[in-house]
């Protein structure tokens, strides 16, 4: 199915009315990432293959050299995830545009656009880097020195095609699995690594983390960020249909194929869904086999997209952003895991697949003010899952668990970022306190959470 056109974005659009009950507050967030934990960037580079003049390792040089806490920090040739995330949230060089920033300008030109005003000063604007940002679209305008609607959008549409050589669009999935490198090399918690369990193959990519079960050929859990910006600035040639299963090729020829499915009676069920792929790169990424698993096709199709969609719908309409832990069970009729000689598997040659008994989805939402909710849900891979919208609700709503549920049954913290007070609120409850409005036109999430 092919991701939903869009329109070039203006300002961001009304959200329906929203209702997210008994939230926690956190002052900064879901978590506060430390400055102190810095690493050398030389080191970065050879870990990852940020090779010189890359966008990797001009961000971490610009990162680097905007650090202000404490100044003797600022281009030492370190950096923390901290101070990479200081320097995107005001990027003040203007030089790596994130989408929530992307937003931010959007928002900042229309609130001075008052009255019958077509055009504002190229300095009009509160930060430096909007600024910036304001004067590198007027030149590629008409060079007036003032910046119009149209300037500002075919500039951006520009900088997310990467037609700008001086600017460049790191959207917030991306954003976070980059920090989520340098956080885990600095040996720093993060929401998108749950630590704990028996491991797996870590698997890093771009837009997403994942835990590859070798003796299963499924992962264990896939991890990445959904954003309302991101969902709002998805250029409208991102397309499922350009992109399709591969194997994966850090696993060379171990990794499981496509083919292998074949004649199987299984859907290739994605872990990270293709819609919400910010990119083109993230939605072929999304189609790696590693981030695969055995689904029967009417939950595949019907009840497991529900839920996809109505993340990324809960997510457009709070303007918060997701840090969202997807994975796979195997239990049985009495909750406890199965021994391996009791798995179902799939498969026509000596790489055996082995077929979930349930599939899991963690969500942290974070609100724009900063409070937190989390849910879970785990729904059993069943073959007759249900395909009418008066089926499903039930259905998903007798899958609801908690995060502690969860983690009892990988042997993994989930979300260890988390400080412990937040976690004891957050972590044990299993239900979603949220709720739309009757008439809210995101559909799917008030299928999951209708208004009371």
């Amino acid at each position: 199915m092919q991701v939903r056109a869009r329109s070039a974005p203006t300002l961001a659009e009304p959200r329906t009315p929203l209702t997210v009950e008994d939230t926690v507050p956190s002052e900064s967030g879901s978590w506060r990432r430390s400055l102190a934990r810095e690493v050398p960037i030389a080191e970065l580079q050879q870990k990852f293959g940020w090779t010189e003049g890359s966008w990797q390792a001009e961000l971490l040089q610009a990162a680097d050299g905007a650090a202000t806490s404490p100044a003797s920090r600022r281009g030492n040739g370190s950096v923390s995830a901290a101070e990479v995330n200081r320097y995107l949230a005001e990027p003040g060089d203007g030089r790596f545009l994130t989408s929530e920033a992307v937003q931010q300008q959007r928002g900042a030109l229309e609130q001075r656009l008052t009255g019958r005003a077509r055009s504002v000063d190229v300095d009009a604007f509160d930060t430096g880097w909007q600024e910036t940002v304001a004067r590198r679209a007027d030149q590629l305008g008409n060079a007036n020195g003032k910046l119009t609607r149209a300037e500002l959008n075919t500039f951006l549409t520009d900088v997310k095609a990467g037609k700008v050589e001086d600017t460049a669009w790191v959207p917030d999935q991306q954003q976070a699995v980059f920090e989520s490198k340098v956080a885990e090399s600095a040996g720093e918690a993060d929401p998108l690594r749950p630590t704990g369990g028996e491991g797996g193959v870590a698997l890093v990519k771009e837009y997403m983390r994942l835990s590859m079960d070798e003796a299963k050929n499924v992962p264990t859990f896939v991890s990445y960020l959904v954003s309302a910006a991101d969902l709002q600035e998805t250029p409208v040639d991102v397309s499922r249909e350009k992109s399709h299963f591969r194997k994966d090729p850090a696993l060379g020829e171990a990794g499981v194929a496509a083919t292998d499915y074949t004649g199987s009676g299984f859907d290739r069920g994605h872990m990270k869904p293709a819609e919400g792929s910010p990119t083109q790169e993230a939605m072929d990424e999304s189609h790696l086999m590693s981030n695969v698993a055995p689904q029967h096709p009417d939950l595949n199709r019907q009840a497991w997209r529900t839920l996809e969609d109505a993340v990324n719908d809960l997510v457009q309409a709070s303007g918060g952003k997701a840090h969202i832990v997807t994975g796979n069970l195997y239990l049985n009729a009495q909750g406890k895991p199965l021994p391996p000689e009791a798995l179902e598997t799939l498969g026509t040659n000596a790489r055996r697949i082995a077929v979930p008994t349930h599939q899991f989805k963690s969500v942290l939402l974070e609100l724009p003010n900063g409070n937190l909710s989390m849910f879970a849900y785990m729904v059993p891979n069943v073959k007759d899952a249900p395909t009418k919208k008066e089926d499903i609700t039930p259905f998903l709503e007798a899958s609801r668990t908690s995060v502690d549920a969860l983690e009892a049954l990988l042997g993994q913290d989930l979300y260890a970022q988390l400080p412990g007070s937040l976690q004891a609120k957050l972590e044990s409850d299993a239900a979603a306190r949220i709720a739309f409005q009757r008439s809210s036109r995101y559909e799917a999430a008030s299928l999951l959470w209708p208004g009371q």
